[in-house]
């Protein structure tokens, strides 16, 4: 059977509050396309379909829209699992709706790790009824098993205990992933029995080994990047479709061990490299598995403009008069300047908005538009940017932090300073349920 894995729609996110719906609707249409293209029978979303736990009904709407579109396509089914920015109610609440539509759904981790084990049966388009016994004779064909693994919160882990040290309370987080993954592993295992069934495994996290775009902060637990390692996945797993990271990547030289990387570039930085969905066969277990990595287009370029005052001006200047930036046409670029400079420049802001607006705008070019203007001393030990104004749509929660952790100025990083970011994220995540779950 033909797979096709994907992840980190991030469906209403936001970038320096410019709306990018345009964006995603581009993106999911493409998607669909693919999707019929590749005669693509199950889809594997590994997480973060949406940006926040309370997304608007505007990002909602392409979710479900994209789903019904998905019933007119080849794919016979597919699995949703959460991520760290969905919301595991939101994601269940239609779940067994879902079901009777071939959509299996997992929001968040069950008491019962069994509700995270699918058999599908995709020659008959529904989850096949074997039994779980370890010695079953029936051979599946055109099955595949899925241990479907959403984001493991703190109360699905469990490992806190009071008065650890914070160093006891990672290499506790570590070992609950671990055995997380080594139980639901045994939990397929016997439902593969001496089958031949295929086994397709799920996760959202930063696997440790995995590389990330420079502005992404991607730790989502205390463990940072040393979650779980690719070897320690249960050998059982013929594929890993991981989430999290939103650049494209094999983690630890295993193929089968993989980020697809996101949808659309969410930042800056991520822009600079391509993002991609990963299609691959599947027949049986125990097979090596051949990935193809086929590229998004990207229906709006992000540009970073980085130098001196004269360089970047000249350097917009070029931008504007160019036909085409890579394949994007139908949307406006947003650039991202940088100047680095040693003293303040309080006209900056007008020129370069005067070599924008210079250009004609056109159909197949429009005008581009700046989201964020920071200066940057050239000689400083940390590249941090200084924001030339205090407009609230060009912070960031961490650069806040950052600021008020070194006094507001640029200074080698304190000691503790990494200790504090992870506590500041545990408390962001907690503050984002806490919210959801109140709504």
């Amino acid at each position: 059977m033909r797979i096709l894995h994907t992840s980190d729609w991030h469906l209403g996110h936001r970038l320096y509050e410019r709306d990018r719906t345009a964006e995603h609707r581009a993106a999911l249409a493409w998607l669909l396309d693919t999707i019929e293209e590749q005669k693509v029978e199950l889809l594997v979303v590994a997480g973060d379909i949406f940006d926040t736990m309370n997304p608007s009904n505007t990002a909602r709407g392409l979710y479900y829209n994209f789903l019904g579109e998905l019933q007119r396509t080849g794919c016979k089914a597919a699995i949703i699992v959460g991520g760290n920015h969905d919301s595991p109610s939101l994601l269940d609440a239609p779940a067994e709706l879902m079901r009777h539509l071939n959509l299996h759904v997992v929001g968040g981790a069950k008491s019962d790790l069994n509700d995270q084990v699918f058999l599908l049966d995709l020659a008959s388009l529904r989850p096949s009824e074997v039994g779980a016994a370890a010695g079953a004779k029936k051979k599946e064909e055109g099955a595949v098993l899925v241990a479907a693994v959403p984001y493991l919160r703190d109360k699905d882990l469990k490992y806190s205990i009071a008065g650890e040290s914070p160093e006891d309370r990672k290499q506790r987080m570590r070992a609950a992933i671990l055995t997380h993954y080594q139980e639901i592993g045994a939990a397929v295992k016997a439902r593969q029995g001496d089958t031949k069934v295929p086994i397709l495994a799920t996760g959202h996290l930063f696997a440790a080994g995995s590389e990330d775009a420079e502005d992404k902060a991607s730790h989502i637990y205390l463990a940072d990047k040393n979650n779980i390692e690719a070897g320690q996945f249960p050998a059982s797993f013929d594929y890993v479709a991981l989430g999290h990271i939103h650049q494209a990547q094999r983690v630890g030289g295993k193929e089968n061990v993989r980020y697809s990387g996101s949808l659309v570039p969410l930042t800056f930085g991520e822009a600079r490299q391509p993002q991609s969905v990963c299609v691959f066969d599947l027949s049986k277990a125990g097979q090596e598995v051949d990935v193809q990595k086929i590229t998004v287009p990207r229906f709006r370029e992000l540009k970073s403009v980085r130098g001196t005052a004269e360089e970047v001006l000249s350097e917009l200047k070029a931008l504007t008069l160019m036909e085409k930036v890579l394949e994007s046409s139908q949307l406006a670029p947003w650039v991202e300047v940088r100047v680095e400079t040693a003293h303040p420049l309080p006209l900056l802001r007008e020129e370069l908005q005067a070599v924008i607006t210079s250009g004609e705008p056109t159909d197949d070019y429009p005008r581009p538009e700046i989201l964020r203007t920071s200066l940057v001393r050239p000689d400083a030990a940390i590249a941090t940017p200084q924001l030339i104004t205090r407009n609230l749509s060009e912070l960031d929660p961490e650069d806040v932090f950052y600021q008020l952790c070194h006094n507001g100025e640029i200074a080698e990083k304190r000691e503790d300073y990494d200790d504090l970011l992870d506590s500041f994220r545990e408390l962001r995540n907690w503050m984002n349920e806490t919210e959801a779950a109140a709504e």
